[in-house]
Parts: structure tokens; sequence; C-alpha cells
């Protein structure tokens, strides 16, 4: 009789169906973890990338525009993990040599300002500007609603960053992890 009371016992019965369910909880709980925090530094990203637009737009210097926007995106984009990230300031005007006289309008990255301020970057992430070298042409295209833009300058601010996933996770190791936001602004005071 003991080992038919044995066999139909329901002692343990909870404590092996946590064991059964316990990782699923914990691969739930971390990929939400992870989740929020991609969902964090690309938000940052944005943020910053507005923020360093408008500043340059502003007529803040591009390397003050850059240290300003680095201080308040801080602890995503910090000293401590400058590899991880790069942020680019450029200039875009309209081609001198070849201007266009309808739409759609041929643009430059600026090389010819005489402050020597025509772009700036920080972070030791080994990416390059989306838009080009100085005195490379611009596709009308990557300033898309703007209309009557034939005489506007832009500032624009790339940032790129190379998001790992934590150690403690380990969840997202199949993640896209190089993120990347662009953000142009015209030229409010017309420098």
């Amino acid at each position: 009789m003991t080992l038919f009371r044995m066999l139909r016992s329901k002692k343990g019965q909870s404590l092996i169906e946590l064991m059964l369910i316990a990782p699923l909880m914990m691969a739930l709980t971390f990929g939400a973890i992870e989740v929020g925090s991609v969902i964090s530094t690309y938000l940052t990203m944005s943020h910053t990338s507005r923020e360093g637009a408008n500043l340059a737009s502003r007529g803040t210097p591009p390397d003050q525009a850059l240290a300003a926007i680095v201080a308040a995106a801080a602890p995503t984009l910090g000293t401590a993990n400058q590899t991880q990230w790069r942020i680019i300031y450029s200039r875009i005007i309209p081609d001198p040599l070849n201007p266009g006289v309808a739409e759609p309008y041929n643009f430059i990255v600026d090389n010819t300002a005489s402050d020597g301020q025509l772009s700036a970057a920080t972070g030791t992430l080994s990416k390059a500007s989306k838009l080009g070298a100085p005195g490379t042409q611009v596709n009308q295209a990557i300033l898309p609603g703007i209309q009557n833009v034939k005489l506007q300058k832009f500032h624009v601010i790339e940032v790129f960053f190379d998001y790992a996933p934590s150690i403690i996770t380990y969840v997202g190791r199949g993640i896209n992890t190089d993120l990347y936001e662009r953000t142009i602004f015209t030229d409010i005071n017309g420098s």
C-alpha cells in the first residue's frame, strides 16, 4: 500500500513544474530587459542627433555642440565606451559649381568655410559619414519633405552606435548591432 501511495502522491509536483518553466521565464525576462536596453539606446541616439543639429543650426560651433550632446547622452555615449559610438557633424550647402535651376537641386558637403568648422566628429568607432567626405555631392533625396531648398544650408548630425548585448542577458546576440540615426536641420541664423 505504501508504494501505491507514493506513486499517487503530489508532493514536489509544484517544484518540478517550476523547474520546467523557470528557464522559459528567465529567457523572457532577459529578452524584455535586452529589448528595453536597445530601445533606450536608440532613443538616446535620436535625441542626441536632434539636439546636436538644433544647436549647430543656431550657430553653436560644431565641436562645442558635440561636446554638449555627448555630456547630455551619458552614460550611453561616454568616455568609457568611445569605441562603441561615433557622432559626425556635417554642413550641406548648395553646390556653387553646379547649383541647378530646378528641383532636384545639387548640394555638396561643405568644404569652403573660413572658420575651419566644416565638420567635426567625436567617438572612436570607425564609421564614415553616409553623406560623404567634404566636397562630395549630396542627392536632395536625403532632404525628404523639405520645400524651396535651393539656397538653404543644412546642418547634419549622424550618430553611429555599435550595440553590444549585455553579458547578463546574452539574449539578442542575433540582432543587428549597427544602429544609425541622422537628423538634418536647416540653417537658422544664415551662416
